[in-house]
């Protein structure tokens, strides 16, 4: 991944299509794989259990997308934040 450097930031260089990975965080599983398939309709995806918290509380879920531009892993992303199952998304 190269870097190119804007405004004294750096933002990386993503070559598209690419696999990208999205981590959300909710507290049901079922409700968390509903919301992530909906998300990403008929894109190829891949959902796997990542974490659950040590009160048993919160579950994470990792989310591998093949995406084709910036605009849709930015889409995608949105999706995830507006879903009332996901209470987080890195």
């Amino acid at each position: 991944m190269l870097y190119h450097k804007k405004g004294g930031m750096k933002k990386p260089h993503i070559d598209y299509p690419c696999n990208w990975s999205y981590k959300i965080i909710g507290t049901d599983e079922q409700s968390l794989i509903k919301a992530a398939e909906s998300i990403v309709r008929d894109k190829p995806y891949d959902i796997e259990k990542s974490h659950t918290s040590s009160g048993g509380k919160y579950i994470s879920l990792h989310v591998s997308v093949m995406v084709f531009s910036e605009a849709e892993r930015l889409d995608i992303f949105a999706g995830f934040e507006k879903s009332e199952a996901v209470k987080v998304v890195i």
